[in-house]
């Protein structure tokens, strides 16, 4: 549901720095947003901007459909600020576009964090408790140090613990069962992350490289370590 490994992996302190200094970034108003009125359209046409913008193959074609993603979601929000596939769709853009331009990437992160904490709070098991699998997400890949105490850095416990809240919402989406097991066994815990690498292992796997390319990636990487 949501494609936040890359961004993470690409972090180091000069790439950081060296990035901070571009920009042109991307910016698309869609030409069809004043027509649009009703939430439900709204956060239609951001979920679809959200998934054919994660698989577009290029860069600034990716960035576009995520400001689309953005400008659906926050004109739905303006009006209807509870609206759970808004916030959700909200989020996921966001993640997608801090992926492809990192500048102010911790503010995005805390939308995402934001957005989620309340789709938590209205519908906790929303698209297979999909927010608590951003959040378990957002924890586990983030960097690991920060100069400032406000930034948003690795935190494994939490990253476990949302991550945990979604497999118990939806045990048989494969999705919750990988992270859940990602973050265990990056938390030193061997055992609970083997079974929950061999819970995935029998589940079903339809749609996953759409929904998440790098899934096979993950589970071979852990089947090394834990199988």
């Amino acid at each position: 549901m949501n494609p936040l490994r890359r961004l993470f992996t690409l972090f180091s302190w000069a790439c950081v720095a060296l990035l901070l200094l571009s920009c042109g970034v991307p910016h698309s108003t869609p030409t069809d947003l004043s027509q649009m009125k009703s939430p439900e359209e709204l956060a239609e046409a951001s979920k679809k901007a959200y998934e054919t913008g994660k698989n577009a193959p290029e860069k600034k074609t990716r960035l576009e459909l995520a400001s689309s993603g953005l400008a659906y979601a926050g004109k739905c929000l303006k009006t209807s600020p509870e609206s759970v596939p808004c916030l959700y769709y909200e989020a996921l853009n966001t993640g997608l576009f801090v992926q492809n331009h990192i500048t102010n990437f911790q503010r995005g992160l805390k939308t995402m964090i934001t957005d989620c904490e309340t789709v938590a709070k209205i519908q906790a098991d929303y698209e297979s408790g999909g927010c608590y699998r951003i959040m378990g997400n957002i924890y586990s890949q983030a960097p690991s140090f920060s100069f400032n105490p406000k930034h948003i850095t690795q935190d494994l416990d939490k990253s476990v613990e949302y991550l945990q809240k979604a497999v118990a919402l939806a045990p048989t989406y494969p999705l919750n069962q990988l992270f859940l097991a990602r973050s265990l066994e990056a938390s030193g815990k061997k055992d609970e992350a083997k079974n929950h690498l061999q819970e995935f292992d029998r589940l079903p796997h339809t749609g996953l490289d759409s929904e998440y390319a790098d899934w096979n990636k993950d589970r071979e990487s852990l089947a090394r370590k834990l199988l």
